[in-house]
């Protein structure tokens, strides 16, 4: 088993249920990696899944080569931050209906499962979210059954505002620094009105004015789970020491 399917197991293990993934981590390992951890754990798990980001073609085609690059690139940082950058660059956006009906099916084949538990939109564009064929697009995937709920990662207040106006929208992903501009809005007051499930992420912000000092993880994770609009809080780990830091909130 490898380093990440057994923080996978660990996590389960703590307590963990929702699980949140792309179709882009990984080119597609990450929801592979997950199919595995949810035929282990038939009924207990939450996976969200966001769709929306292309890679070029050949970024696509260097996932075959992944094994050998993490190889030659351990040892030198630089290069390896130079190549993440270049693949960053090679991502583009792709909201149009067809593609992102055609993305759905790829997820659900990835992660073996005929109805994906959720599917967000992967930080769209305000005019995105605003077109009625999104609106439509969104509707259908749950009147159809190929969806649970569906939902959005948003970005700004802006398409905060933008998703709130779609009537099947059921969960929001924000950053902590989003959730923390939501409190005392009128736009909390929709997300509970609407029973809309808010999921943070990017918990871990400098701390301060001006200090070098970072929260530590569990700090962050009680912080970013206080408010009582807010449904789970989103943690990126690469091992079992590193979700360890957690696991005393979690717990």
């Amino acid at each position: 088993m490898s380093e990440i399917e057994a923080t996978l197991e660990t996590a389960v293990e703590a307590g963990v249920t929702l699980f949140d993934t792309a179709d882009i981590y990984g080119q597609g390992d990450s929801e592979r990696t997950l199919r595995t951890l949810v035929a282990r754990h038939p009924g207990r798990l939450f996976v969200v899944t966001k769709i929306g980001f292309v890679y070029s073609r050949l970024a696509g085609a260097l996932r075959f080569a992944k094994p050998l690059l993490r190889a030659a690139l351990r040892p030198k940082p630089t290069t390896r931050k130079a190549v993440l950058q270049a693949r960053a660059r090679a991502m583009s956006q792709n909201f149009s209906p067809q593609y992102l009906r055609e993305a759905v099916d790829r997820s659900r084949r990835r992660l073996g499962v005929d109805r994906l538990d959720a599917l967000m939109l992967h930080n769209p564009p305000p005019e995105v979210l605003r077109s009625l064929a999104t609106q439509e697009l969104l509707s259908d995937l749950v009147d159809s059954k190929r969806v649970s709920h569906v939902g959005i990662s948003a970005t700004s207040l802006e398409e905060v505002d933008a998703a709130l106006a779609i009537p099947a929208v059921a969960m929001l992903q924000v950053s902590s620094a989003v959730a923390g501009a939501l409190a005392g809005t009128p736009l909390i007051e929709r997300v509970r009105e609407r029973d809309v499930g808010l999921f943070t992420r990017e918990l871990l912000r400098k701390q301060g004015h001006g200090q070098n000092a970072e929260a530590g993880p569990a700090a962050a994770l009680a912080a970013a789970l206080d408010p009582p609009f807010v449904t789970a809080a989103i943690v990126g780990v690469s091992s079992r020491a590193h979700l360890s830091e957690f696991l005393p909130i979690v717990s």
